[in-house]
């Protein structure tokens, strides 16, 4: 995790220094001052990309010509080093060595949620199934070859389809089947954990009308066809319409985690606030097996706290606190609610964003 961050140029930051607590770090100021800015930063350090924006030169300080981010882990004694300058590629580097986003996601692996992927329930399928499996390349070696493998496999299938080169597509319905069982083995046993640590956080949550809602949630892991009958058989059987549209129409790329509430899809019965909420404990959920599982502490970034949450929705994220061992990060407007918190936790810092710049 990230115990020291260095802004330098960063979007409004010209020159910053920010020590973080290995627990509960609390940004707060006005619109506009900073605060996704630092969360933005943090989690740079673990992708090497921005959540907000897919364009890295437009973190430039708009007066300069490139910026750094750099952080250290004091319990690992590791420094990282993000550099941009205009129209030169992004330099990163983990101990002073060049390195790659995988390398980032692997030593320094955070979750971020914000305005733009805070509902997991109302997410694509993209979305849910690339959360698991960042979890998986983080946390198991081989999960990187599996993943590579299916997917090189898929692409040649998709690319018979469109030239409609029937001839050679069975080889690669083989191939395609053979890869799709080790990688829908890997997530569904991610999957499995996590759903167990989920329930454990429900567990732990004080009993009230807030939460009864999650109690009533069922989640579920597609695998992305029917897994009644093996992938192989149901590729043949879908050839003629995989030819019709040039591309494979069912497989683990089409995998998703499905929430439901009774028979209903849950992202029409729940509110933004109570889709937000869930969206936490998932994270948190799947935080834990990487703790508990593979010892990996993971931080969580969470974008304006309280937007989309009323006061008794909050007050089941404060309680939340309690189960949760990771580094936690996250903003909102306002300082009138840390008294719940500071009086609880040792590991607990609380900046004026204001005040750093």
């Amino acid at each position: 995790m990230i115990t020291e961050l260095k802004l330098h140029n960063f979007r409004c930051f010209n020159s910053t220094t920010i020590n973080l607590s290995p627990g509960i770090n609390f940004f707060y100021g006005n619109n506009g001052s900073g605060k996704t800015s630092i969360l933005e930063a943090i989690y740079m350090c673990s992708s090497g990309r921005s959540f907000k924006s897919s364009n890295i030169q437009s973190l430039i300080n708009s007066e300069k010509d490139l910026f750094s981010i750099n952080g250290y882990d004091s319990n690992r004694g590791f420094t990282l080093s993000i550099a941009k300058e205009k129209s030169k590629p992004i330099s990163i580097k983990v101990n002073n060595t060049k390195t790659t986003t995988s390398r980032l996601i692997k030593e320094f692996p955070s979750t971020a949620i914000h305005n733009n992927t805070f509902s997991f329930a109302n997410a694509s399928p993209d979305f849910r199934r690339k959360i698991i499996d960042r979890s998986l390349f983080v946390s198991d070696e081989s999960f990187s070859e599996t993943w590579f493998g299916f997917y090189r496999c898929l692409k040649q299938r998709n690319s018979l389809l469109k030239n409609r080169d029937i001839k050679n597509i069975e080889t690669w319905n083989k191939k395609v089947s053979q890869e799709a069982m080790s990688l829908d083995k890997k997530r569904a046993n991610f999957f499995n954990q996590s759903f167990l640590e989920f329930k454990n956080i429900l567990l732990t949550l004080d009993s009230c009308s807030t939460t009864e809602y999650l109690d009533k949630i069922r989640i579920e892991f597609f695998s992305g066809w029917d897994t009644n009958k093996s992938l192989y058989d149901v590729l043949l059987e879908n050839e003629q319409k995989d030819l019709a549209r040039k591309t494979t129409t069912e497989g683990p790329h089409k995998a998703d985690v499905k929430i439901f509430i009774g028979e209903n899809d849950a992202k029409q019965i729940l509110s933004r606030g109570e889709q937000k909420i869930l969206s936490i404990l998932w994270c948190c959920a799947q935080h834990e097996v990487l703790r508990k599982v593979y010892n990996i502490n993971a931080t969580l970034i969470v974008d304006d706290i309280k937007s989309e949450l009323d006061e008794n929705t909050f007050n089941v994220f404060i309680n939340l606190l309690d189960f949760l061992n990771n580094q936690i990060i996250f903003s909102c407007i306002d300082d009138h609610f840390s008294s719940k918190i500071e009086v609880k936790y040792k590991e607990f810092k609380k900046f004026h964003v204001e005040q750093l710049r």
